[in-house]
């Protein structure tokens, strides 16, 4: 991914897409999902009028002569606090078993695309279709949030960070704020040498370059979870403020005490 594009955090639409899903074998027309035919659906769907039905990739409309379907309640889940629908087609489906995926919104706790954080890193689009890119400060924060957040890299391994292998460590015995603080200046003296060879061959953005980071905190609201804020300048002429960069990293595997 280049540097330029801009990934800033944006809310998510918690849009599912192209989920796969088998015809059930008893009446030939309930839609079970295919990781997990136990379920009709894996998540609720927020707005029926926005679910999409592909048949082999094509679209289909829900009254289709051979594959129209309706949306009804889920009636084996209705001990749940969110609606949950199943998609079933209007007519058998018995000759063969197509490939049918499912597009629909859901609700924030059950999104694939955050994990229910609400937002989500993603390319932003402008009018002309192409990919909206950033400059100076944006980007300078941008190439911290990842030089820091790129855990692991078999290309350049000492271009990394370690603050993800910290997640789970007993906090102030194992892991202290020092380690964290450490392990952020130790990576962003790499973006630091990796710049002033770049400067060398092309002419660099004062405000895109790195020039200090201070006031680094460091939380860890729960054992699953690292929170960061900290601040960092540039060599802009034009000014000598400080710029806030602030991330949280969460796993999302099982921890096992020691």
């Amino acid at each position: 991914m280049s540097y330029d594009f801009s990934t800033k955090l944006m809310p998510c639409s918690h849009e599912q897409s192209f989920e796969r899903y088998v015809v059930d074998y008893k009446d030939f027309s309930t839609l079970h999902l295919a990781a997990n035919t136990s379920l009709n659906m894996r998540a609720p769907i927020n707005g029926q009028s926005l679910v999409r039905l592909y048949i082999r990739g094509k679209l289909v409309s829900s009254n289709d002569r051979v594959y129209g379907y309706s949306i009804s309640t889920d009636t084996n889940r209705l001990q749940t606090t969110d609606a949950f629908y199943k998609i079933k087609f209007n007519r058998p489906v018995r000759s063969y078993i197509p490939l049918i995926e499912v597009s629909y919104l859901t609700l924030a706790p059950y999104c694939m695309k955050c994990g229910g954080q609400g937002q989500l890193n993603d390319y932003h689009k402008v009018a002309n279709g192409g990919i909206q890119r950033v400059v100076g400060t944006d980007k300078l924060v941008q190439r911290v949030l990842k030089m820091i957040l790129t855990s692991r890299c078999p290309y350049y391994p000492a271009f990394t960070c370690k603050i993800r292998d910290y997640i789970g460590k007993k906090w102030g015995v194992q892991i202290t704020d020092a380690d964290v603080a450490n392990e952020i200046i130790n990576s962003l003296s790499n973006l630091k040498q990796i710049q002033s060879a770049q400067k060398t061959v092309h002419r660099l953005d004062p405000a895109e370059m790195l020039k200090d980071v201070t006031d680094i905190i460091t939380a860890t609201p729960d054992p699953t979870s690292v929170s960061v804020s900290a601040q960092i300048s540039s060599y802009a002429t034009s000014s000598n403020q400080t710029v806030p960069v602030s991330f949280s990293i969460t796993t999302t595997r099982q921890l096992v005490g020691n």
